[in-house]
């Protein structure tokens, strides 16, 4: 079951998915950030707000006890949860979308979707996929499971595997199934 929180915003945008653009980000239980995406580094540069620096970068999202119950949400060991904090109204060039997803143990996922008006950036962060990569993406968009999919192809499991691996750390997926919607998203699919 995901949980779904309102966040307070200031003011109205509309919004087209053309400029919408997605961050990944890994956090503690205490919102330091362990590890970040090419678009979570360019969300934080433009809103810094959302960044507070002590002895580590932390993320800060506001209402503050909001955000950590969220976190402990998804962090618990049994039954961990999802949380998704929507603004009240999406601001200019700001949040639309937080998600809080369970991740690891003691490590969370928060996943921006944020208004970003600069395309050109948005563009230039498709990854770059192996002819081979592509053609595992198209065959599990196609709903393909691993086993058919390396039958197609003509390799073994663990080299499907692999390249699941693959594009799903270059697309900042969790799932396979994920990986397949940030493609489709980002138009890298040519199906």
């Amino acid at each position: 079951m995901t949980r779904t929180m309102t966040l307070p915003a200031p003011d109205e945008v509309a919004l087209s998915p053309e400029t919408t653009a997605t961050a990944c980000l890994d956090v503690d239980l205490e919102a330091r950030i362990l590890s970040c995406d090419a678009m979570a580094r360019r969300f934080l540069e433009l809103h810094p707000r959302y960044c507070r620096r002590d002895e580590a970068e932390r993320l800060h999202i506001d209402p503050a006890a909001a955000f950590d119950a969220a976190l402990w949400i998804a962090s618990r060991q049994v039954a961990p949860d999802s949380t998704v904090l929507l603004p009240e109204v999406p601001a200019s060039n700001g949040p639309v979308q937080i998600n809080v997803l369970p991740f690891q143990p003691e490590r969370v996922r928060i996943v921006v979707f944020w208004h970003n008006p600069d395309a050109t950036f948005v563009s230039e962060q498709i990854p770059s996929l192996t002819a081979r990569e592509r053609a595992v993406l198209e065959l599990a968009a196609a709903g393909l499971r691993r086993d058919r999919i390396g039958h197609q192809l003509n390799i073994s499991l663990p080299t499907v595997d692999l390249h699941c691996r693959n594009l799903r750390r270059k697309l900042s997926a969790l799932t396979m199934s994920e990986a397949v919607a940030v493609a489709a998203r980002r138009n890298i699919l040519s199906i």
